[in-house]
């Protein structure tokens, strides 16, 4: 457990070390001029160290456990809760693939920050990367220990390939809504706030939302999850998708930790 705990800090450390260096090299790119969002070399070393640990984590876990083998027994529906059980659906291969559609271009949506000041790009891309890696390994880590079959396991005609893989008991939450909802509600967000008056602020928000929610419908009509999944991975993807930018708000004169670049070293100094 020490041991573990040491690898978190070292990781954690030299995560914020290299961002210091890097927004040191290249200020205009990593600080921006706007003065809306504001990144912390060891704030940011906490948050990015911290998805990527929790990220490396559960996949050392998922690896080293594995999963339950399939007994064969088909499960029965009158189990379930009366909510899912009625939006429980088998297998649909090309609802499972326009929904994977729709999760992309949701995700790439913050695409449309190029319309930014080029001096914004990099502070937006930290952000952005960092809500992605704690949406992904927070879904992954409730996937991994809350073992729930798919809705498809219930019908006839569950894809073999997911059953063989073990992906069949990871219906809860869904990761697609997840990170669909995590890139829709980022930009809506952060596009607001850097463009309050734009007149495309509603068509950017009412686009970003819409694929994200055709993402959650698509899971579900495909046999992949049930509504709670994706409700679940709704607000999963929305917490992690404002919360992070919504940390780049705080002025950075009134967080306790101060750094310090320079030619001869690294210097963190805490006020309280």
């Amino acid at each position: 457990m020490k041991r573990n705990k040491k690898k978190w800090i070292l990781t954690i450390f030299i995560v914020s070390l290299l961002s210091s260096y890097i927004s040191a090299a290249i200020p205009d790119f990593f600080r921006g001029n706007a003065g809306i969002f504001t990144l912390n070399p060891v704030y940011d070393g906490i948050i990015g160290g911290g998805g990527i640990a929790l990220n490396a984590g559960i996949l050392l876990f998922d690896h080293f456990n594995g999963f339950p083998e399939y007994d064969g027994n088909k499960p029965s529906l009158s189990d379930v809760n009366p909510v899912d059980r009625w939006g429980a659906q088998p297998y649909s291969k090309t609802l499972h693939i326009t929904g994977t559609v729709t999760e992309a271009f949701a995700m790439a949506v913050p695409l449309v920050f190029v319309a930014a000041d080029s001096s914004e790009w990099g502070v937006i891309a930290v952000m952005y990367a960092e809500s992605m890696l704690w949406a992904n390994g927070i879904k992954e880590t409730v996937k991994t220990f809350v073992t729930r079959q798919r809705p498809y396991m219930y019908f006839d005609g569950a894809p073999s390939d997911k059953i063989e893989s073990g992906d069949y008991i990871r219906s809860f939450p869904s990761g697609h809504t997840t990170m669909a909802f995590n890139g829709a509600v980022f930009t809506s967000y952060v596009f607001s706030k850097y463009f309050p008056d734009s007149p495309w602020k509603i068509p950017v928000i009412a686009g970003s939302m819409t694929l994200a929610a055709a993402t959650a419908v698509q899971r579900v009509l495909s046999g992949n999850h049930f509504i709670t999944d994706v409700c679940t991975g709704a607000v999963l993807g929305s917490l992690t998708g404002f919360l992070v930018p919504f940390l780049h708000t705080l002025p950075e004169n009134d967080l306790p930790f101060q750094t310090t670049v320079s030619p001869t070293g690294f210097y963190i100094r805490y006020e309280y």
